[in-house]
């Protein structure tokens, strides 16, 4: 099969050879040029399996790269600056970490913006293992461990929040990793999805983080803080965070959905100067052309509710129940939490979402709707800042998990969306790109090793080399999630 040859191979291959040759590479040269690095790509792919890639995927997946992109674009202006300048400020001097299933209906932009650090695993369960020298769980991901020394490092408190989550108004919408440890059997009998993807959580996502940043402090001199991380459940129908869903029969737990539906009549009388009201945003907050707008409001809702200008209960309360909830907190700890509720508060304020009409699709996000996969075992992926479009994203701790984690996406994405996209992610700095560093190289290495273990299982290579699954090698930026080079790594194939 002979290889059709683009009208700008020449550029591309320039590139391709520049990196390989240790030289400075033109970033201009790359972004412009990035569809057609797609094109020779896929066309070198398409010889390797023996099929060429119709012109229809090709645009199918450039779509997806040039949103990804467009997103990014907007996330580099200065409003968008601005705004997280200040979510930093109000959150103070703190990391925070969130961890959430690999689920396209929990984007990272709703649940923690660009404020905090984003690891997605199915159910929020990390993979894990018990170190020899005392037999402590502790979390089997280098990346992770690392980033937690990191933090520790900083001197930093971190606070950690686990996510499970559900849909509350169709129990059959709910986690699908849950789903199948029930059908192979490996929950507990007589307890919901959520309460058990809760106790994995309690039993082992926490202990392993904790275990590892309590042990990087100490060797630093620093005191163990008294907790690392708490659970949480996400309802991915309201967007609405819900803290000890376990104490609800005991009235103990705390429903942001349900305080945003208590004082959005108060919230109403308040914000009716600035032409804001419950919903006012409901048919926006998805479109990219008031993405900015949005957030500005989301953050100026926030800023209100945390300086008591309005409904100065919600603030109270949310706080009352932080204090009374979580006695073990740092100061800033507690602070961070305060403000991620907050920001949960006028999210669903804005967007009319904490009221929910059963069983009516309301939002982009309500059913599962995933047009593609990412995987990436540093934790950045494509996608997940874009607010309409829906994608898989994981975070695995080595390729045996990459497997696992695409074996439970492909399910959910339907015969319809064949061929199945996959982007294979590694997140790099600007500078580290342009200078062709060391750390460009390594990169490099470790794309080819996870791409080279996804072919290498007999199911996932049968169906990339039917043609069946299409991956994409990407480079991304890793504040932003650009995509700033497509790595040909055919040759593999």
């Amino acid at each position: 099969m002979q290889i059709p040859k683009p009208h700008i191979n020449i550029k591309v291959r320039d590139i391709f050879r520049k990196i390989y040759q240790n030289k400075q590479i033109n970033l201009s040269a790359s972004r412009d040029s990035l569809q057609e690095q797609l094109n020779l790509y896929l066309d070198h792919f398409g010889k390797h399996i023996n099929h060429l890639i119709p012109q229809k995927d090709k645009g199918k997946i450039w779509a997806i790269i040039e949103r990804n992109n467009q997103v990014a674009k907007i996330l580099q202006t200065p409003n968008q600056r601005k705004i997280i300048k200040k979510q930093y400020e109000l959150i103070g001097r703190i990391a925070l970490g969130l961890v959430f299933c690999i689920d396209g209906r929990i984007p990272a932009i709703f649940i923690g913006g660009r404020f905090a650090r984003h690891f997605e695993v199915p159910a929020g369960e990390i993979s894990t293992l018990n170190r020899k020298s005392d037999g402590k769980i502790i979390p089997d991901s280098s990346d992770l461990n690392e980033a937690l020394r990191r933090i520790a490092s900083s001197g930093d408190d971190l606070l950690e929040i686990i996510f499970a989550h559900t849909s509350l108004s169709n129990p059959r919408h709910g986690c699908g990793a849950m789903m199948a440890k029930r059908k192979a059997n490996l929950k507990s009998p007589g307890i919901s999805l959520e309460e058990a993807n809760l106790n994995i959580i309690q039993q082992k996502t926490i202990p392993a983080i904790s275990n590892m940043y309590q042990e990087f402090r100490t060797q630093l001199g620093l005191e163990p803080l008294k907790l690392v991380a708490v659970a949480a459940l996400y309802d991915t129908d309201t967007f609405g965070i819900i803290l000890n869903y376990d104490l609800r029969k005991e009235g103990k737990h705390l429903s942001i959905s349900e305080l945003t539906n208590k004082y959005k009549g108060e919230m109403d009388e308040y914000f009716q100067k600035n032409n804001l009201f419950f919903g006012s945003m409901k048919e926006k907050f998805c479109d990219l052309k008031y993405f900015t707008h949005f957030y500005q409001n989301v953050m100026f809702v926030e800023e209100s509710l945390m300086g008591k200008k309005v409904a100065a209960k919600i603030s109270e309360e949310v706080k009352g129940y932080i204090k009374g909830f979580y006695p073990d907190m740092t100061d800033h700890q507690k602070n961070a939490l305060f403000f991620l509720l907050l920001k949960n508060i006028s999210f669903q304020y804005l967007t009319g979402s904490s009221v929910l009409k059963k069983r009516v699709e309301h939002h982009p996000f309500f059913s599962h709707e995933e047009s593609y996969m990412a995987v990436a075992m540093r934790g950045a992926t494509i996608g997940k800042f874009d607010p309409q479009n829906q994608a898989f994203a994981a975070s695995p701790a080595d390729p045996k998990q990459a497997i696992a984690n695409i074996n439970i996406m492909l399910p959910l994405l339907g015969k319809s969306q064949k061929p199945y996209i996959l982007f294979v992610c590694n997140s790099i700095n600007l500078r580290d790109l342009k200078e062709n560093s060391v750390v460009l190289q390594r990169l490099l290495g470790s794309n080819s090793g996870l791409l080279r273990d996804i072919i290498a299982d007999q199911k996932l290579g049968q169906m990339i080399e039917k043609g069946e699954m299409v991956p994409v090698p990407v480079l991304i930026e890793e504040n932003t999630r650009e995509v700033l080079k497509i790595v040909d790594h055919s040759g593999y194939i």
